[in-house]
């Protein structure tokens, strides 16, 4: 088949895809009511999560195998390709989220802000976001990244097993360059 002929039918079907999508599944997680009449399409959470996680590492200057580490430990997230990854998580001690998040920490790290459990849980850019800025304020007080994913993890400065399968990370080298 011609390159042209199997770029028009690629399009075709990725056009009439998303109408398809909104009529066969309304309530699917690929669309999200942002406000009352206006429904839009977003990407699906695995593909959010990856975004936040570049976004806010960088921003942050977390190591991004360090804060895969992280989203792979709490909630065992696998990258942009994890098709059913699930972010909306809750640990028995009270941790939300995708990267498990205490809602006290979250206060905490935004002190200015009236934050709900819900928002922690579901919205993925703030759940990421406040993680980086709790990882980029612990290395700056303990300056080694052992001691902060120990922290992370129980609360106290320590190098448990969870700081050293975060330390040790490595992404799936199919879905993830760290170049």
């Amino acid at each position: 088949m011609k390159p042209l002929y199997l770029a028009a039918i690629l399009l075709f079907f990725g056009f009439i895809s998303v109408p398809l999508r909104r009529v066969l599944l309304p309530d699917s997680d690929f669309i999200q009511d942002r406000s009352k009449n206006d429904k839009i399409q977003k990407d699906p959470p695995c593909l959010t999560m990856f975004s936040c996680i570049e976004k806010y590492s960088s921003e942050y200057k977390v190591p991004l195998r360090y804060a895969l580490g992280i989203a792979y430990e709490e909630t065992r997230y696998e990258g942009p390709f994890d098709w059913d990854y699930d972010h909306r998580k809750t640990s028995t001690a009270g941790a939300l989220g995708p990267m498990q998040i205490m809602p006290g920490t979250a206060k905490w790290i935004w002190d200015d802000m009236k934050i709900s459990k819900e928002k922690i849980l579901v919205d993925i850019d703030f759940n990421v976001k406040t993680s980086m800025k709790l990882l980029r304020h612990l290395y700056s007080k303990y300056k080694d990244w052992k001691i902060v994913f120990g922290y992370y993890n129980t609360g106290r400065p320590c190098v448990n097993s969870y700081a050293e399968k975060v330390y040790n990370f490595k992404p799936n080298k199919n879905e993830v360059s760290l170049n």
